[in-house]
């Protein structure tokens, strides 16, 4: 009986000693951040992000958390505008006490971040942010708490150009930017100075802004033109109205955008008039890993969409994670540092490294072909 007794106690200290080892710290949380447009007619990107985040937060957790710590993800509404965006990261960081945030996706809300995250101290992942100006000024001098996961401008609109003349064969141009958006500007000005570098006549060019219901005037202008391609690097609520317009003032040309394009709802809202054009983007859901993913993330989430941005949150997530594991810390300075020193990271995205000197990764981009009723992943390209 004795014997039985002692059996008995091992096997309890043994139970509470594996119990323990598998029992999450949630008292000292590991706690990141997340800013998005929550609200607004981007809301669907924003909410995708922290869906994203939450559900790879939960993953972790239940494989054992972060240095056995509770991973928490807090999520504050940006609403897609740069004040916002900038109030959030803040009260993320002083208030919260985060030590990384996630996001944003637009250029004109991580810019003004970037100043901000460098005074606190606390480093900015950017999901689709683009523009140079995200992670060095315009003196070329580095931010070194921003950091990205998407490309930046000056590649996309290298695809895109690249792509219009060399594989499409197309020779005449014609270019729509947004003035008030500086990715709208920055990836306008890249295509174009692709296309014409490589032979192309660049035929009209015209502004406008976000807002705007009526690009008819601007578009009656390129018409008489009559470019072979209409480069519209806007994001997709405008493109799908710049599409249908082009064609009632008989533009019948191929339009061109770039990542702006990228969600579920542009055939819907584009009412088949974008059939025949292309967009550049990152590869999404078309990667073996990120499908897999988003299986898991429909049941999570009957009702969401499939939105890259979801991708960009998990990405975002693990690639803290490495970092932390990697400085066995979650201090904030000891964390930028290894986002930093990132040679190799694989996430859903794809494969990544960055290059120290302006936190910029190095990854694969994919074209896309829009048709009446889906949009087609041509695969991706490497000029």
């Amino acid at each position: 009986m004795k014997k039985r007794f002692v059996l008995l106690l091992a096997a309890l200290c043994l139970l509470l000693t594996f119990g323990s080892a598998l029992a999450l710290d949630s008292d000292n949380p590991v706690l990141l951040g997340y800013v998005g447009a929550l609200s607004g007619d981007t809301a669907l990107w924003g909410q995708a992000g922290l869906n994203g985040m939450l559900l790879t937060a939960k993953q972790i957790n239940e494989a054992g958390g972060i240095l056995g710590r509770e991973v928490k993800v807090i999520g504050l509404d940006g609403k897609g505008v740069s004040d916002d965006s900038v109030a959030a990261y803040k009260k993320l960081v002083e208030e919260y006490g985060v030590c990384a945030v996630v996001g944003t996706n637009f250029s004109s809300c991580n810019i003004p971040i970037a100043s901000v995250a460098d005074e606190l101290k606390v480093p900015v992942i950017a999901t689709a942010a683009s523009n140079e100006l995200v992670t060095v000024d315009a003196d070329g001098n580095l931010h070194p708490y921003s950091f990205r996961l998407c490309f930046i401008d000056s590649y996309m609109g290298y695809l895109a150009g690249s792509y219009a003349y060399t594989e499409l064969g197309l020779r005449k141009a014609a270019l729509i930017t947004d003035i008030t958006d500086s990715y709208s500007t920055s990836v306008g000005h890249y295509m174009v100075e692709t296309f014409t570098g490589l032979g192309g006549e660049l035929v009209a060019s015209e502004e406008a802004q976000n807002g705007d219901n009526d690009f008819r005037a601007q578009l009656t202008k390129i018409s008489a033109a009559q470019p072979d391609v209409l480069f519209v690097p806007w994001n997709y609520e405008n493109v799908a109205l710049i599409a249908q317009q082009s064609r009632e003032v008989g533009i019948e040309c191929i339009l061109f955008g770039a990542d702006g394009w990228d969600t579920t709802e542009l055939i819907e809202l584009s009412n088949g008039a974008l059939e025949g054009s292309y967009y550049v983007s990152r590869p999404g859901f078309n990667l073996p890993e990120a499908a897999a993913y988003f299986d898991v993330y429909a049941v999570e989430y009957p009702n969401a969409s499939k939105e890259t941005e979801c991708l960009y949150g998990n990405d975002g997530v693990q690639w803290i994670k490495t970092a932390i594991e990697a400085a066995g810390t979650d201090d904030p300075a000891a964390i930028r540092d290894q986002l930093e020193a990132t040679e190799s990271f694989d996430g859903l995205l794809g494969h990544m490294s960055i290059d120290p000197a302006n936190h910029n990764p190095s990854r694969d981009a994919a074209i896309f072909r829009v048709d009446a009723e889906e949009v087609s992943y041509v695969g991706i390209y490497e000029p």
